[in-house]
């Protein structure tokens, strides 16, 4: 009689086990399904506009996984091909999604929409996000003294990406 019991006991047991570690693997597959859902980017609603001031006003626009230069209006045409020509690069679906991930990740959304400088000798950078239903542009005055990291981040990885080799020149002062 002691034996059945024991013997129950441990079936029970052990269903309860299996039943409770069923549950914690549908759990984990959940917010691996809610991961991998949000990790899939609509390719349409992608697009990043990096324009440049001083001496550069120049634009970079990455619209699905291509990315185009698009010189200042004044240059286009003079001498240096590498920053005068109207210039297209293809990346890879996955370098685009690294790069969207990074932007959301650290709260473009989130940032102010104008960083304003007290100095007279700026350089501006504006970057314009089009995401989904959302559309954020951020202004800095100041591309080097009150700019956010991340606007810095996004014209330099844009840049890198279209393998522009384009250095920034700053103004003096």
């Amino acid at each position: 009689m002691k034996s059945l019991k024991l013997l129950l006991f441990l079936l029970l047991f052990c269903l309860f086990a299996c039943n409770k570690s069923n549950k914690k693997n549908t759990g984990n597959s959940n917010v691996d399904t809610e991961l991998e859902q949000q990790s899939k980017i609509d390719s349409s609603s992608i697009e990043i506009t990096v324009e440049r001031g001083a001496f550069h006003y120049d634009k970079f626009v990455l619209k699905d996984t291509l990315i185009t230069f698009y010189p200042s209006k004044e240059n286009i045409g003079v001498d240096n091909s590498d920053y005068n020509q109207i210039s297209e690069k293809v990346i890879s679906v996955q370098t685009r999604n690294n790069l969207v991930k990074k932007i959301l990740n650290d709260g473009f959304f989130k940032l102010k929409n104008f960083y304003a400088s007290n100095t007279t000798c700026n350089s501006h950078l504006t970057v314009t996000v089009k995401y989904n239903d959302q559309l954020k542009k951020v202004i800095s005055e100041d591309f080097d003294r009150e700019c956010p990291e991340l606007l810095k981040f996004i014209e330099q990885e844009v840049i890198k990406m279209h393998s522009k080799k384009l250095k920034r020149i700053l103004l003096p002062g």
